[in-house]
């Protein structure tokens, strides 16, 4: 349903998104992850007909994005990362504007306000974050489409509305929708994508299904040892310094947990201490050791 292959688009020399390439099925939410100017809302709007790519496709439904983009456009709901609304507006103004322009169900528009309520009276200008993002989302999903492009969906929601997006957007899924949402909420990431990739500096680093990735992410240890003088000496057998009697490490290809448990046969240990398995390990992983400037 969605679909990118190859795309590159340099705004200036390393400045870009450079062959990017992923598939979002029907029935899928996909998340797209990477810090801040890494290529995500540039990809966003390469799906909409924003853009158009100095090489490689981008579709939506089978349509190319840029040469039919009025059909891509009739496919998707999008949700931009940057909420500009007209300030003079009130939300219910602005959701009346888009059930004209879209033939939004007056229905799906009530269920909406219902999951995320807000005073809708209310002129733009004069709205919260919070209210214009459930503004912003109202307006998106109350257009039923095939097809969501969602940039930060929950940027300004409070805990509770972050539940009910979750909760709505699995819905969605099991309706057959293909949804591809960017955010920075570890948690909301891992609870609703059936695939992630990873974008740094324009390029996709890794696209997986969601719980290998998490998987594939190094482990860090923390082991706390009866005395210093312990500590040190695995410390030096790890390759890392202690911290008076705490040695934290990483495992991988060239220090197994099988080595770790055996140098730890020769020492008094009090505590074992696991990093939890996360997406925000895997980006820390990733992302967490730049090139130095």
């Amino acid at each position: 349903m969605i679909r990118l292959e190859h795309v590159t688009k340099e705004f200036a020399p390393g400045r870009g998104i450079f062959d990017v390439s992923f598939t979002v099925e029907p029935g899928m939410i996909f998340g797209f992850i990477g810090p801040n100017g890494s290529g995500k809302s540039t990809t966003l709007r390469h799906l909409m007909g924003l853009l158009a790519a100095d090489d490689g496709k981008a579709t939506v439904g089978g349509f190319d994005c840029w040469n039919q983009s009025k059909e891509v456009k009739q496919l998707v709901g999008y949700l931009p990362g940057e909420i500009s609304l007209p300030g003079e507006m009130t939300g219910a103004d602005m959701l009346d504007l888009m059930q004209r322009l879209h033939g939004s169900d007056p229905a799906r528009r009530q269920l909406l306000l219902k999951r995320f309520p807000f005073e809708t009276k209310t002129k733009i200008r004069k709205m919260s974050k919070g209210m214009k993002q459930k503004l912003a989302l109202v307006g998106c999903f109350m257009k039923d489409a095939p097809v969501y492009l969602l940039d930060e969906p929950t940027s300004g929601l409070d805990p509770l509305m972050q539940e009910r997006f979750l909760e709505w957007i699995e819905q969605e899924k099991q309706a057959g929708k293909a949804i591809l949402m960017s955010s920075h909420h570890f948690p909301e990431m891992e609870k609703s994508c059936d695939r992630a990739a990873l974008i740094k500096a324009g390029r996709i680093i890794v696209e997986s299904d969601i719980h290998a990735l998490i998987r594939s992410s190094r482990k860090v240890y923390t082991i706390v040892f009866q005395s210093e003088t312990e500590a040190a000496q695995f410390a030096r057998q790890v390759g890392v310094e202690p911290k008076r009697t705490e040695v934290s490490f990483q495992t991988d290809e060239t220090l197994t947990l099988n080595q770790v448990i055996a140098y730890l046969t020769q020492y008094d240990v009090r505590l074992i201490r696991q990093s939890a398995d996360d997406l925000e390990q895997v980006f820390l992983h990733y992302y967490g050791e730049e090139e130095p400037s």
